[in-house]
């Protein structure tokens, strides 16, 4: 299999990110539906799904920023 070249890579990046950035958003969704219905089981379990969610996106963020700044180099 070959390599892929930077516009395939980017917009991989850019799919991954689109899904990391719907599934935070939907988990948020869900906390601020769960924290106004006034269920704070549900919210603090949520919390953690958001918690999660963020720290993914970060980190795929973190991990693709090394790569783009080694290529540059």
């Amino acid at each position: 299999m070959g390599a892929i070249n930077d516009n395939e890579r980017a917009d991989v990046y850019l799919e991954v990110m689109e899904r990391l950035c719907r599934e935070y958003g939907e988990a948020l969704k869900a906390y601020d539906k769960a924290k106004e219905a006034g269920d704070p089981e549900v919210a603090s379990r949520l919390v953690l799904v958001v918690a999660e969610k963020s720290s993914v996106m970060q980190a795929y963020m973190e991990r693709n920023q090394k790569g783009i700044d080694a290529a540059l180099h």
